[in-house]
């Protein structure tokens, strides 16, 4: 009897001994390497978001098609006045410079012009599109080609009668020249290889200056 007495008295010693054990948490660093909550790095998405990042960058290192910086505007100004003579017109054209050697665009013109003789006089108005190219062989050269389609209505009046003979239509001419740059404006000898009969143009060879900005 007396031994259970002792076992038993043992048995609670040793629950209450028991009791009295607790754990401990210790607080380090999160980059402590005792720290045994380290977050392990999903490698896969990590190689992801590089890809990504370095995708984007490629995009914005790329050099894009179309630079507003490269856009000229110009006009072809025309304005003549003489007593038996008018002419004036207004041509605004829009290029783009591609690289230092070519430059193209494409621009509307309008014209009107009056012309009186002892026996007649004529008008014509002249409204047209064209297109354009500049080649630069070197920086201070310049050939140019510019075909270019106008519609011409043009009023003949003789001055004897009053009569008035009109006549109008497509007009194509195909300008080709060659001359000086000078910054961006050209100083050029043309000449139309069409030589329509209501060429806008002179006929031979002629001075054409133009300029961009």
């Amino acid at each position: 009897m007396r031994s259970v007495y002792i076992f038993l008295l043992w048995l609670v010693s040793f629950f209450a001994g028991a009791q009295g054990f607790t754990y401990d948490t210790i607080r380090v660093s999160r980059d402590d390497a005792r720290n045994i909550h380290h977050h392990k790095p999903q490698h896969g998405n990590d190689k992801g978001k590089t890809a990504s990042i370095e995708h984007r960058n490629m995009e914005s290192n790329r050099p894009s098609f179309f630079e507003k910086s490269k856009l000229r505007f110009g006009a072809n100004l025309g304005l003549s006045v003489s007593r038996n003579y008018t002419r004036l017109g207004l041509g605004p054209q829009i290029g783009y410079q591609f690289n230092p050697r070519f430059m193209a665009g494409t621009g509307i013109k309008y014209y009107y012009s009056k012309a009186s003789t002892t026996e007649y006089t004529v008008k014509d108005n002249l409204l047209g599109a064209n297109i354009f190219g500049y080649f630069y062989p070197v920086s201070f050269v310049a050939a140019f080609a510019q075909p270019e389609l106008n519609y011409i209505w043009s009023d003949l009046t003789q001055d004897s009668t009053t009569e008035t003979l009109s006549h109008s239509g497509l007009v194509p001419s195909l300008i080709v020249g060659a001359g000086f740059r000078v910054g961006r404006s050209h100083i050029t000898l043309n000449y139309d290889l069409v030589k329509h009969t209501y060429s806008p143009h002179p006929t031979g060879v002629y001075l054409g200056v133009s300029a961009f900005f």
